[in-house]
């Protein structure tokens, strides 16, 4: 058999290569020297007649039939790991690092908290933790700089798997001081002409073009396009957005459960009523399905996915 002729180390260094896209990664994360992975790459090559990584701009690059090997090879590590941990009747110990993508506020209310106890039971894990939207995850997933984010519903990459864990429910709101501090004639138009009366607020959204603020109305009334807003503010955080709408500056639209930690923080708002149901934005955990998950991520993966599951 082929198999008698492979050094089992020779399977391991390609998997930590081809999962990291990195001689050097593969290097620190087997505690061996770059140029010792590089020879063994070699040596399995040769051995099985095959070029298995492209070199281009000094960093290695899987062809197809190292995809094809890895996909097995991955999946039979990890078998034979967890079979010689049932021998042993132990549990495997976490260790090592763990990069996560996440978005500041969903992030710094669930994530976070979760992060802790879990840092609490498992000592020997470390983490790496980048805030963003999900356009600034997707390229940092594909390079392995992340080996897993939190995104909300907007597109990825194909290569990118997205399983959903909850539904975050929006609101449009302001604060009270700015309802009160409107003009007679835009009191007017909110019973006349609601058309007339939205077009005349001052809006803050994440983007130039309001997606948000086209969202929940196009929800609400079930028309595309019904108002066209006028941009006060645009801000890339939900945080700045909040403060914004707290101070007056103009309507916004909100997560629910960071309206409810405002509110709870004594801050007034004034949350515009829409139609019966609620906008969800779908939060999902985003990783690369075709690169091997560490036992160590696919545990917090798993654990986060139970957690935002019961908080619907």
């Amino acid at each position: 058999m082929l198999i008698d002729k492979i050094n089992l180390n020779h399977l391991r260094i390609f998997e930590s290569v081809c999962r990291n896209r990195s001689m050097t990664k593969a290097a620190e994360e087997l505690h061996m020297t770059q140029s010792g992975v590089s020879q063994h790459i070699k040596v399995l090559e040769d051995m099985l007649d095959v070029t298995l990584f492209d070199r281009i701009k000094q960093r290695p690059v899987p062809t197809q039939a190292a995809l094809t090997l890895y996909r097995q090879c991955s999946v039979g590590l990890n078998h034979i790991e967890q079979a010689l941990m049932n021998l042993k009747g132990t549990e495997s110990v976490l260790s090592g690092n763990i990069a996560i993508g996440l978005p500041i506020e969903f992030g710094n209310n669930f994530i976070i908290p979760l992060l802790v106890d879990f840092a609490k039971r498992h000592t020997l894990v470390s983490y790496s933790i980048r805030y963003g939207l999900a356009s600034e995850m997707d390229q940092a997933l594909l390079t392995g700089d992340l080996d897993f984010a939190i995104v909300d519903d907007l597109p990825m990459d194909k290569a990118i798997k997205i399983s959903k864990i909850y539904d975050e429910a929006l609101c449009l709101c302001c604060s009270k001081e700015y309802m009160e501090n409107l003009s007679q004639s835009q009191k007017s138009y909110k019973t006349e002409d609601e058309k007339t009366f939205f077009e005349s607020l001052a809006y803050i959204d994440y983007a130039s073009h309001a997606p948000l603020i086209l969202a929940w109305f196009n929800f609400h009334y079930n028309k595309q396009n019904w108002i066209r807003p006028s941009l006060k503010s645009i801000m890339m955080d939900v945080q700045g957005i909040a403060k914004m709408i707290i101070c007056g500056m103009g309507v916004g639209v909100l997560p629910y459960h960071h309206v409810k930690k405002l509110e709870v923080e004594g801050h007034e708002l004034h949350i515009f009523p829409g139609s019966s149901k609620k906008l969800l934005n779908a939060i999902s955990i985003a990783y690369v399905e075709e690169r091997s998950i560490p036992t160590r991520v696919r545990v917090l993966m798993d654990q986060i996915a139970i957690y935002c599951q019961n908080l619907s």
